[in-house]
């Protein structure tokens, strides 16, 4: 009598896990983590070798790249700004897990905007240091100011 029991109770929890588990694989077990991900904003100012302002330039800001079908790596840009009669920019955006921060400047307005300028690129390393150390890449915000471009001529 006793080893029927123990074989029903068995059955019942086999049926209660049957019924659960596939449920917590596909929801991804959200109580525990959700998907992690931090603000950040970077500001700075473009302009010429001399210092004069730069009105705009595209600044954009690439948190990975990948590698696409023809092999060929590329960045992934996670937002953009254009720059104003100052030359100043900021922008803000939201990202995963990012340990290195990729800004390039582009001169997109050519001689409209007072000549032709080089592209440049700053790469920022270990951005979770802007957050107070650690790899707290998760929550929060970080500050990231001073991204200055000084673009040569063309």
């Amino acid at each position: 009598m006793k080893r029927k029991l123990v074989l029903r109770k068995s059955n019942w929890i086999t049926k209660i896990f049957t019924l659960i588990f596939p449920t917590i694989i596909l929801t991804g077990c959200p109580a525990m983590y959700g998907s992690p991900y931090a603000s950040y904003t970077t500001s700075g100012c473009v302009t010429t070798e001399r210092g004069r302002p730069l009105e705009g330039i595209k600044v954009s800001v690439s948190d990975h790249s990948y590698t696409d079908s023809l092999g060929q790596k590329e960045l992934y840009f996670a937002g953009y700004a254009i720059t104003d009669s100052h030359g100043k920019y900021v922008i803000d955006f939201t990202s995963d897990f990012m340990v290195d921060m990729i800004v390039i400047a582009e001169d997109i307005d050519g001689e409209e905007g007072g000549g032709e300028y080089q592209n440049d690129t700053i790469i920022v390393e270990r951005v979770f240091e802007y957050k107070g150390g650690g790899y707290a890449f998760y929550g929060g915000h970080a500050d990231i100011p001073d991204i200055n471009f000084k673009l040569k001529k063309k």
